[in-house]
């Protein structure tokens, strides 16, 4: 059996390192990651522009904010508590409906890996 060193951090500390990307619409800090998952913060001040990933499948979980995500074509609010799941080829987009930023926590399988998974639609 392989041991691997325990990977410790925290979401709020991370949450500052989250710029925002103004052409994607979301700023994202690494939590921490393993060879099969990771795990993130972003922080949404607008809209997340419509895209999807080839590779990977991402849950998201609302930590703060109100918004509306939108997956292929079926649209949900999304708020604090909720917890979504994103499978791969799925087209979605997610925008904020508040003057704070929506901060959201998700986990990428596999890693997260946007120059090489991250296709816009729009």
């Amino acid at each position: 059996m392989m041991v691997f060193p325990m990977k410790k951090s925290n979401i709020f500390s991370k949450i500052d390192q989250a710029k925002i990307d103004e052409k994607v619409g979301i700023g994202i800090s690494e939590i921490v990651k393993g060879e099969n998952v990771s795990f993130h913060v972003a922080v949404v001040k607008d809209k997340v522009r419509e895209h999807y990933h080839k590779e990977r499948d991402e849950i998201y979980y609302i930590v703060k904010g109100k918004g509306i995500l939108k997956i292929d074509d079926e649209e949900s609010a999304v708020t604090d508590g909720d917890v979504i799941l994103i499978p791969k080829g799925s087209k979605h987009s997610l925008r904020n409906l508040e003057v704070e930023p929506l901060i959201l926590v998700f986990i990428s399988a596999p890693p997260f890996a946007p120059e090489r998974d991250r296709f816009f639609t729009e």
